[in-house]
């Protein structure tokens, strides 16, 4: 079994999120899958879970302010750029952006970045702010350059 697959089926199983989940992008270096869940997750768990995942995945977290988010940022942009003609500059601040804008919607998210032998993993999550299913799930598998 491919290496990306297993972290990401790992992700997906545990926020029980599996079932129905796709690759969004999926080549030689960088997998992208989205799902969602059924489940609530309080949201008062939403850090504690994504550090079980990243404990159960072997991973180091990084530092939302390092400059590693931005190196993995652009390793990542480099592996989807390999396939997607589409795929446009990174933007450091993304994840930022994206957080502000649902959370402007109505939504609270959450995401970490983790480092794991070969690869690096972002899991982001989120829900309603009032609890109401469903916990979406998107995982992000690459390579690392490191």
């Amino acid at each position: 079994m491919n290496k990306t697959y297993e972290i990401a089926g790992k992700v997906m199983g545990f926020f029980d999120a599996f079932k129905g989940s796709r690759p969004a992008i999926n080549n030689e270096s960088i997998l992208i899958v989205r799902g969602r869940s059924r489940k609530v997750l309080p949201i008062d768990e939403f850090d504690s879970k994504l550090n079980e995942i990243g404990e159960i995945l072997g991973g180091k977290e990084v530092d939302d302010n390092s400059d590693k988010i931005s190196e993995i940022l652009k390793s990542g942009d480099k592996h989807i750029q390999a396939t997607e003609a589409n795929a446009g500059d990174i933007d450091d601040h993304g994840f930022i952006r994206m957080k502000e804008e649902m959370e402007s919607m109505g939504l609270v998210v959450a995401y970490k970045v983790f480092e794991l032998p070969g690869f690096d993993v972002v899991i982001a999550i989120w829900e309603d702010k009032n609890e109401i299913p469903p916990l979406y799930v998107e995982v992000t598998v690459s390579e690392s350059e490191a």
